[in-house]
Protein backbone atom coordinates (compact mmCIF):
# COMPACT_ATOMS: atom_id res chain seq x y z
CA UNK A 1 0.00 0.00 0.00
CA UNK A 2 1.40 3.59 -0.85
CA UNK A 3 0.34 6.28 1.88
CA UNK A 4 1.10 9.79 1.44
CA UNK A 5 0.89 11.60 4.89
CA UNK A 6 0.13 14.95 5.53
CA UNK A 7 2.12 16.70 7.96
CA UNK A 8 -0.01 17.89 11.16
CA UNK A 9 2.63 21.57 10.75
CA UNK A 10 2.80 22.22 7.35
CA UNK A 11 0.62 20.01 5.53
CA UNK A 12 3.16 18.87 2.96
CA UNK A 13 2.76 15.80 1.62
CA UNK A 14 5.21 12.66 3.04
CA UNK A 15 5.08 9.36 0.68
CA UNK A 16 5.52 5.69 2.20
CA UNK A 17 5.16 2.39 0.97
CA UNK A 18 3.42 0.96 4.40
CA UNK A 19 5.37 -2.16 4.17
CA UNK A 20 8.94 -0.58 5.55
CA UNK A 21 7.31 2.17 7.11
CA UNK A 22 9.66 3.47 10.08
CA UNK A 23 8.41 4.19 14.09
CA UNK A 24 8.61 7.97 12.86
CA UNK A 25 9.37 10.41 9.89
CA UNK A 26 10.78 13.59 9.73
CA UNK A 27 9.14 16.53 7.34
CA UNK A 28 11.17 17.33 4.75
CA UNK A 29 9.83 20.89 4.92
CA UNK A 30 9.49 21.85 8.35
CA UNK A 31 11.40 19.24 10.40
CA UNK A 32 9.07 17.97 12.40
CA UNK A 33 9.07 14.69 13.82
CA UNK A 34 6.01 12.58 13.17
CA UNK A 35 5.24 8.84 15.30
CA UNK A 36 3.63 6.55 13.03
CA UNK A 37 1.74 3.55 14.31
CA UNK A 38 0.99 1.09 11.18
CA UNK A 39 -1.48 -1.75 12.06
CA UNK A 40 -1.07 -4.90 10.29
CA UNK A 41 -4.09 -4.73 7.96
CA UNK A 42 -2.73 -1.11 6.45
CA UNK A 43 1.23 -2.98 6.37
CA UNK A 44 -0.50 -5.97 4.66
CA UNK A 45 -2.56 -4.13 2.29
CA UNK A 46 -5.61 -5.77 3.13
CA UNK A 47 -7.87 -2.83 4.75
CA UNK A 48 -7.20 0.83 5.50
CA UNK A 49 -8.27 0.63 9.50
CA UNK A 50 -6.82 3.42 11.45
CA UNK A 51 -4.80 6.32 9.89
CA UNK A 52 -0.73 5.84 10.79
CA UNK A 53 -0.62 9.86 11.15
CA UNK A 54 -3.78 11.30 13.23
CA UNK A 55 -5.15 7.19 14.53
CA UNK A 56 -8.25 8.24 13.28
CA UNK A 57 -10.35 5.50 12.24
CA UNK A 58 -13.16 7.94 9.85
CA UNK A 59 -12.25 7.89 5.94
CA UNK A 60 -14.14 8.46 2.61
CA UNK A 61 -13.45 7.98 -1.05
CA UNK A 62 -12.75 9.57 -3.52
CA UNK A 63 -11.19 9.42 -7.29
CA UNK A 64 -7.56 9.76 -7.29
CA UNK A 65 -7.69 13.03 -9.66
CA UNK A 66 -6.19 16.19 -9.20
CA UNK A 67 -9.46 18.64 -9.57
CA UNK A 68 -7.33 21.27 -10.79
CA UNK A 69 -6.28 19.56 -14.04
CA UNK A 70 -10.42 18.69 -14.28
CA UNK A 71 -10.93 22.14 -13.72
CA UNK A 72 -8.34 23.84 -16.51
CA UNK A 73 -9.48 20.66 -18.92
CA UNK A 74 -12.95 22.70 -18.83
CA UNK A 75 -11.74 26.20 -18.76
CA UNK A 76 -9.44 25.58 -21.60
CA UNK A 77 -12.13 24.30 -23.97
CA UNK A 78 -14.88 27.41 -22.21
CA UNK A 79 -11.91 29.79 -23.30
CA UNK A 80 -11.41 28.26 -26.76
CA UNK A 81 -15.37 28.24 -27.02
CA UNK A 82 -15.53 31.75 -26.40
CA UNK A 83 -13.69 32.38 -29.30
CA UNK A 84 -15.77 31.04 -31.79
CA UNK A 85 -19.18 31.97 -29.57
CA UNK A 86 -17.23 35.20 -30.27
CA UNK A 87 -17.03 35.10 -34.15
CA UNK A 88 -20.70 33.60 -33.76
CA UNK A 89 -19.68 30.23 -34.46
CA UNK A 90 -22.14 28.50 -32.45
CA UNK A 91 -22.00 25.13 -32.96
CA UNK A 92 -18.08 24.72 -33.10
CA UNK A 93 -18.33 26.81 -29.31
CA UNK A 94 -20.65 24.14 -28.30
CA UNK A 95 -18.97 21.54 -29.45
CA UNK A 96 -15.39 22.18 -28.05
CA UNK A 97 -17.70 22.79 -25.23
CA UNK A 98 -18.94 19.00 -25.22
CA UNK A 99 -15.74 17.75 -26.18
CA UNK A 100 -14.06 19.23 -23.02
CA UNK A 101 -16.98 18.04 -20.79
CA UNK A 102 -17.11 14.84 -22.44
CA UNK A 103 -12.83 14.30 -21.80
CA UNK A 104 -12.95 15.21 -18.47
CA UNK A 105 -15.78 12.44 -17.64
CA UNK A 106 -13.93 9.73 -20.04
CA UNK A 107 -10.60 10.57 -17.83
CA UNK A 108 -12.47 10.72 -14.64
CA UNK A 109 -14.41 7.77 -14.68
CA UNK A 110 -11.09 5.89 -15.34
CA UNK A 111 -9.45 6.62 -12.60
CA UNK A 112 -8.90 4.20 -9.56
CA UNK A 113 -10.57 5.29 -5.84
CA UNK A 114 -8.31 6.10 -3.52
CA UNK A 115 -9.29 6.41 0.32
CA UNK A 116 -8.62 9.50 2.31
CA UNK A 117 -8.55 10.29 6.36
CA UNK A 118 -10.94 13.07 7.12
CA UNK A 119 -8.84 14.16 10.22
CA UNK A 120 -5.75 14.79 8.55
CA UNK A 121 -6.21 14.27 4.60
CA UNK A 122 -3.59 11.45 4.67
CA UNK A 123 -4.28 9.25 1.74
CA UNK A 124 -3.76 5.31 0.82
CA UNK A 125 -3.63 3.68 -2.45
CA UNK A 126 -3.35 -0.03 -2.63
CA UNK A 127 -5.36 -3.27 -3.75
CA UNK A 128 -7.56 -3.47 -0.45
CA UNK A 129 -11.19 -3.34 -0.99
CA UNK A 130 -12.94 0.17 -0.70
CA UNK A 131 -15.21 0.10 2.70
CA UNK A 132 -15.01 3.56 3.35
CA UNK A 133 -18.18 5.54 2.71
CA UNK A 134 -18.25 8.64 -0.04
CA UNK A 135 -17.36 12.62 1.20
CA UNK A 136 -19.86 13.87 3.76
CA UNK A 137 -19.44 17.23 4.83
CA UNK A 138 -20.49 17.28 8.17
CA UNK A 139 -18.34 14.75 8.73
CA UNK A 140 -15.20 16.37 7.57
CA UNK A 141 -16.27 19.79 9.28
CA UNK A 142 -16.39 17.98 13.30
CA UNK A 143 -13.32 16.04 12.75
CA UNK A 144 -10.97 18.33 10.92
CA UNK A 145 -11.86 21.10 13.84
CA UNK A 146 -11.33 18.19 16.46
CA UNK A 147 -7.73 17.13 14.85
CA UNK A 148 -6.64 20.58 14.49
CA UNK A 149 -7.42 21.50 18.17
CA UNK A 150 -5.01 18.59 19.44
CA UNK A 151 -2.63 19.51 17.33
CA UNK A 152 -2.84 23.30 18.44
CA UNK A 153 -3.53 24.48 14.94
CA UNK A 154 -6.84 26.24 16.27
Amino acid sequence: MQILARCPKCDAGLPLRAADVPAAIKCGRCGTEMPLEITPAVRADTAVDRCPVCLGSDFYIRKDFDPTLGVAIVVAGALVSAVFYWFRHDFIAYGILAAAALTDLVVYGRLKDLTVCYRCHSEFRGAYPRTAAAFDLHTADELEQEYERRIGRR
